[in-house]
């Protein structure tokens, strides 16, 4: 029984020692069937190494991570024509096409460039926080100011005006200084206000467009929204229809208008000037000349010393003399401002 057991014993040991045979011959096999393809990623602009970018072979369930250096390594990579395709978040990826040879190493350089990241609109208007425009319930309309450097605006209400659908901005009430009225989606009631809240940074402003004077008359009210610059907006939000009632109270009904004003950022500076120059004159052939006559030899004397005419009494005399007064006025304006920046230490 002792004998069968280390027979047993000797005709194992000699399959295993076969087997190992076996793999070591498999392995040149295995090696002579595949190559290794290494390279470095790095910055197209700069050639800085670009860390933690991935890298694999298109269709082929083969990548790495590049590390500090920006340097890859793929092993056991099929004999063959293979493209090699880097990806890192924030910059365009870039392939090439290499030919990867039995037992051989293949070298690849590839270089990335920057690109603009396509995110979701952030919204505050109805939220009270930085929102994702498209998880919210309401309509939002957003007004980007950057756009309408080159249009002819000089106040608030000609920011808004036809800038956004339902949103208009109506005359006051003809005062000096008197707030345009605002309508949302148009009116919503006949003896309540209809104008819409409006927010500057968070702060609430009354747009003077109208209150109640002496004996219920409508009086209208300097607007504060006019003594904004646009030039110093940002961006506006605006909260239609009857939702912003939801989380601004009732009063909120007409809809809520948030302006947002330039702040600092961190940055390259950024310089920009601004030029305005125009000229104004008064229609003065919408006035009717004035008219008068002597009635006596004193007036007679009188007007043609002032006038240097010569009239007769009860001789009708016209004068344009208004046209000396009203001349054509020119205005120039100049402006410039500065962004940028960094942390203070």
């Amino acid at each position: 029984m002792t004998r069968n057991v280390f027979a047993r014993l000797r005709n194992g040991a000699r399959g295993l020692a076969l087997a190992a045979l076996a793999g070591l011959a498999l392995v040149p096999a295995v090696s002579a069937q595949s190559g290794t393809i290494v390279g470095t990623v790095t910055d197209a602009q700069s050639a800085r190494p670009m860390e933690s970018a991935q890298v694999y072979i298109q269709g082929a369930g083969i990548g790495t991570l590049t590390n500090s250096s920006g340097r890859f390594l793929l092993v056991n990579v099929p004999v063959g024509e293979h493209t090699i395709v880097a990806e890192l978040v924030g910059y365009r990826s870039a392939s090439q096409t290499v030919t990867v040879t039995a037992g051989g190493t293949t070298q690849v350089d590839l270089g990335i460039a920057q690109t603009a990241i396509a995110l979701d609109e952030i919204v505050i208007t109805g939220a009270g926080v930085a929102t994702e425009k498209r998880k919210l319930g309401n309509t939002i309309a957003t007004v980007d100011v950057s756009e309408l450097q080159d249009a002819p605006i000089s106040d608030f209400n000609q920011l808004i005006q036809g800038r956004e659908a339902g949103v208009t901005s109506l005359p006051g009430g003809g005062y000096t200084g008197a707030g345009s009225r605002i309508r949302i989606r148009g009116s919503a009631s006949l003896s309540q206000s209809n104008e819409p809240i409006v927010y500057i940074d968070g702060i609430r402003v009354d747009n003077g467009a109208g209150g109640q004077g002496f004996n219920g008359a409508p009086q209208s009210q300097a607007s504060r929204l006019d003594d904004i610059d646009p030039t110093s907006i940002e961006r506006i939000e605006i909260l239609k229809g009857a939702a912003a009632a939801t989380l601004y109270g009732t009063e909120a009904s007409n809809g809520v208008i948030q302006i947002f004003t330039k702040r600092g950022r961190q940055g390259t500076p950024s310089w920009s000037f601004q030029v305005e120059q125009g000229a104004l004159r008064y229609p003065t052939d919408r006035i009717l000349p004035a008219a008068d006559f002597p009635r006596d030899a004193t007036d007679v004397a009188r007007m043609n010393e002032r006038w240097g005419i010569s009239i007769q009494p009860y001789e009708v005399f016209e004068n344009k003399f208004w046209e000396e007064l009203f001349e054509t006025g020119h205005q120039q304006s100049y402006s410039g401002s500065v962004n940028g920046g960094g942390d203070l230490i």
